[in-house]
């Protein structure tokens, strides 16, 4: 399989997979950096897990997931998470946040100091082929986010919710 592949198959398993500190493919999120643990096509679409980076005033908009079940596990920094009914959850390093599938959730570093998180989705297969297509489209030089990210997160269960 071909790293840049938009839609990465699920593979068998691996028996062992070791990557250090630094080591793993990296995707560029909406100004945020995903440097991937194991994959969803790596592990038979049990996970994907990845070390999110993300810089002061950076996040993602409000959003739910169709099928995943995604879990941030604070290493550095603070995010603020924010939900559909107004409340919002501060995390910091040691805290644990879960956001079930079609749980409308946001969050964003609204610190002056660059935030990471072990990010967890469950089975995330579909979010692995989001966040493949989202950096490819974010490479081109014409790329609007606002425009190009809900047409791509509708084609994998990843519903951005733009305001009315």
């Amino acid at each position: 399989m071909h790293m840049t592949d938009p839609h990465p198959q699920a593979l068998p398993p691996q028996d062992l997979i070791v990557r250090r500190k630094g080591e793993g493919l990296r995707h560029h999120i909406l100004g945020m950096t995903n440097e991937y643990k194991l994959r969803a096509s790596e592990s038979g679409g049990a996970m994907l897990q990845f070390v999110m980076i993300v810089p002061p005033g950076m996040g993602a908009p409000m959003h739910h997931h169709d099928r995943d079940g995604e879990s941030f596990f604070m290493l550095e920094g603070e995010i603020t998470a924010h939900f559909a009914d107004g409340s919002s959850a501060v995390a910091g390093p040691g805290d644990f946040l879960w956001f079930p599938p079609h749980t409308a959730h946001s969050f964003a570093n609204e610190t002056k100091v660059t935030a990471r998180a072990l990010v967890v989705q469950t089975p995330g297969v579909e979010a692995e082929r989001f966040f493949t297509e989202l950096d490819a489209a974010g490479q081109q030089p014409d790329f609007a986010p606002e425009r190009v990210a809900p047409q791509i997160g509708g084609r994998h269960g990843v519903n951005i919710l733009v305001p009315a």
